[in-house]
């Protein structure tokens, strides 16, 4: 695999998994050739042992593995990480909706198709670079900084809770459904907070934010007795 020359985010940490010892050495050696500090796990079990004393920014995750999948793993990353979370990605055989649900609802933050395209690959590296260190700490300013920035991103946030919900509504797996509840609800007590305290935002903006609000917490409220 080729990837365009570029340098690395300083101290980036990348934590490769994937049963295929081949596959996930040859990865992470080309991450150690880009500049990237990366180490291997070949299991699932194996990949939360090291992301609690390896802490990465960055992980590779392969889905189908045999003793713990990447979704349970990607699971119990979300449960064990500090509030800097790092960027996990699923490295997958399966390009159905299905499956890029399942990992949606895991917590993964992007989908990359079996064999890895190089160029999708240096785009997901780029981006880490370019956003994933820095967007946690950006988007503490944002509000300060520039107002209709902030409003669109808290808009995108509350209408993308409202189709995580969709996906627990249509999920037959409890602990799905369970997270999927449990990730809005956090989304729910944050914004109302944010919201009660902003007064950035000029009352249009306001009000839409507080419509799209109000309809998330009816379908929190309904799901809450089915959850």
């Amino acid at each position: 695999m080729s990837v365009s020359a570029h340098e690395a985010p300083p101290h980036c940490r990348v934590l490769v998994v994937d049963d295929n010892a081949d596959a996930c050495d040859s990865t992470a050696t080309l991450l150690h050739c880009l500049g990237y500090d990366a180490r291997t796990a070949f299991s699932g079990f194996q990949a939360i042992s090291k992301a609690a004393s390896f802490a990465p920014h960055l992980v590779l995750l392969d889905i189908e593995m045999p003793d713990m999948d990447g979704l349970e793993v990607a699971r119990v990353m979300r449960r064990i990480s500090d509030s800097k979370e790092p960027v996990i990605v699923a490295v997958s055989d399966f390009d159905s909706l299905f499956h890029k649900r399942q990992c949606a609802t895991a917590g993964i933050d992007y989908y990359l198709l079996k064999p890895v395209d190089p160029i999708a690959f240096d785009q997901l590296l780029w981006f880490v670079r370019n956003e994933g260190t820095t967007m946690r700490e950006r988007t503490q300013n944002l509000k300060r900084e520039k107002a209709s920035t902030c409003f669109e991103l808290l808009r995108t946030q509350v209408e993308f809770g409202g189709l995580v919900l969709d996906v627990a509504a249509t999920s037959i797996e409890p602990s799905t459904r369970n997270r999927c509840f449990e990730k809005v609800h956090r989304l729910e007590q944050r914004m109302s907070t944010f919201l009660a305290d902003e007064k950035g935002f000029s009352s249009r903006q306001m009000d839409t934010l507080q419509v799209l609000l109000a309809e998330l917490q009816v379908r929190l409220s309904a799901m809450g007795n089915s959850v």
